[in-house]
């Protein structure tokens, strides 16, 4: 027979990565702020971040479109989270999109440590195709919750992220001055040359 460990508050729990993925106006950042506050209303230690290039609402804050907020530590590289995360266990992650490859490795040494890591972004960028590493941090989520937005031209559920400005480049910030949700038969992606 088996003995159990000597001390069972030693024994962290395995740690896990959420990943939330959708288009834009989908509410992303909503489940995100909505997390943020449940873990710190439960006494847990949250480390929250976002990728620097994403102050559309504010430079150190994740925020909805329709206004709610959470502070957040801008980063521009995905090593600096690990280096900010201190001793949290839950860390969050925003705008995952903009961030190269490392932000899968990232994820899984955080949860490695037993951290539960909620990390989300765009799923598809403006031309319909996998944006930057979100098809590697699926494959390496525990959890994917799938969001849809409304189809600004038809109503039906939108899973593609219609831009509505010219492009400049891949990775064009914006809001709804910019971007709107539509459905897959309404969406039409720029010309492919355009795709940088």
């Amino acid at each position: 027979m088996e003995s159990a460990p000597a001390n069972l508050s030693e024994t962290k729990p395995p740690g896990r990565i959420s990943l939330i993925r959708g288009c834009m106006f989908s509410g992303k950042s909503l489940l995100l702020v909505q997390r943020v506050q449940q873990a710190r209303e439960a006494g847990r230690q949250v480390a929250v971040f976002k990728h620097a290039s994403d102050d559309r609402y504010g430079r150190s804050q994740i925020v909805t479109h329709n206004g709610q907020r959470t502070d957040a530590v801008p980063v521009a590289s995905a090593g600096r989270v690990t280096e900010l995360a201190g001793n949290a266990d839950i860390v969050v992650i925003d705008e995952a999109q903009f961030f190269d490859g490392e932000i899968v490795n990232v994820c899984r040494d955080l949860a490695s440590r037993g951290c539960t890591v909620i990390v989300a972004g765009l799923d598809r960028d403006s031309w319909g195709q996998p944006f930057g590493p979100m098809p590697a941090l699926a494959a390496a989520a525990d959890e994917i919750t799938q969001t849809r937005a409304t189809c600004a031209r038809c109503g039906r559920a939108a899973e593609f992220t219609q831009r509505l400005t010219s492009v400049t480049d891949r990775t064009m910030i914006g809001g709804p001055e910019s971007y709107e949700p539509r459905c897959e038969q309404c969406f039409e992606a720029p010309p492919l040359a355009l795709r940088r």
